[in-house]
């Protein structure tokens, strides 16, 4: 089901974490020692955040996952993809891991979070993206209760959070029929529907499918029409690369994996309206949608 409101905890999070610089001493503290839960030695899940001139988001994504409630050794940190905003001083703030990545885009940052990762599971996240109080226990629950079904990937369902001016009704209308047409498409493109900011694998397979190598990888903005726009996501390539390799791509079907991302890919794509087009031309005809965005 489809929320036509913000649901209450991401309004009370958009609350207290809408400006990093208005937080307290207080909150700060708070905040850093819930993240203290995430330094254990031997963790059974990753949960890797990839991060570029994210600073005025990240917080936010952070501490929704810090108040998460899990009954399971877990990890978290972030991958800082050479941000040169206040990214890394947030991070620092509050007390959370990160690493560096200096090869650019977002393959790189989330390879690099693969191969620093502990956790059998491994759940990627991104830092734009508020996460529901038990994503992190759905997820990981979705993958070691089918795991013996051959499952070794999943990912969940998303809604936007409306920026200032625009309709949360109106993007959950949007949601409903971009619902209803994947609903359509072949579980042979089921890749296609995996989202980088909430998904997650099986760490051992996703790296003997040498998941997040692609030879261009897609910046994070990715904005259509630019020269270096990219069709394929590393997402999607994952989760390809885990299908051939004779694993199954599972769908979370359930409110507590719906997470809440930004709309400025909307923006970016030109409106609802106009992102809607686009997506009708992609279902329709791939080749056609290419023709469309490919820089002039």
């Amino acid at each position: 089901m489809i929320d036509f409101r913000l649901p209450g905890w991401l309004r009370a999070l958009m609350k207290k974490f809408s400006d990093f610089n208005k937080l307290s001493a207080a909150d700060i503290a708070d905040l850093r020692k819930r993240l203290e839960k995430f330094d254990v030695s031997d963790p059974l899940v990753s949960i890797v955040i990839s991060a570029w001139n994210e600073e005025e988001n990240i917080a936010k994504t952070i501490a929704s996952l810090a108040y998460n409630e899990y009954d399971f050794p877990c990890e978290l940190y972030v991958i800082n993809n050479n941000s040169t905003d206040k990214t890394q001083s947030v991070l620092d703030n509050i007390g959370v891991r990160s690493i560096l990545e200096t090869n650019q885009g977002i393959a790189p940052a989330r390879r690099r979070g693969l191969l620093e990762a502990r956790g059998k599971y491994h759940l990627c996240c991104d830092s734009d993206t508020a996460y529901p109080p038990y994503w992190i226990k759905t997820m990981t629950k979705a993958l070691s209760d089918n795991e013996k079904k051959g499952v070794a990937c999943i990912y969940g369902s998303y809604s936007f959070i409306p920026s200032e001016g625009q309709s949360r009704f109106m993007m959950a209308l949007y949601e409903t029929a971009t619902s209803l047409m994947k609903s359509l498409k072949s579980k042979k493109t089921e890749a296609r529907r995996v989202m980088g900011f909430s998904f997650g694998f099986i760490k051992s397979i996703g790296l003997e499918a040498n998941g997040f190598i692609m030879d261009k990888p897609r910046k994070f903005r990715n904005e259509l029409g630019s020269a270096d726009y990219v069709t394929n996501s590393e997402d999607g390539m994952m989760a390809s690369s885990i299908k051939k390799a004779g694993y199954k791509i599972m769908y979370v079907n359930n409110r507590r994996s719906r997470v809440w991302t930004s709309d400025r890919r909307l923006v970016m794509d030109g409106g609802l309206l106009n992102g809607i087009k686009l997506r009708l031309i992609k279902v329709i005809n791939r080749k056609r949608f290419d023709q469309i965005v490919k820089p002039k």
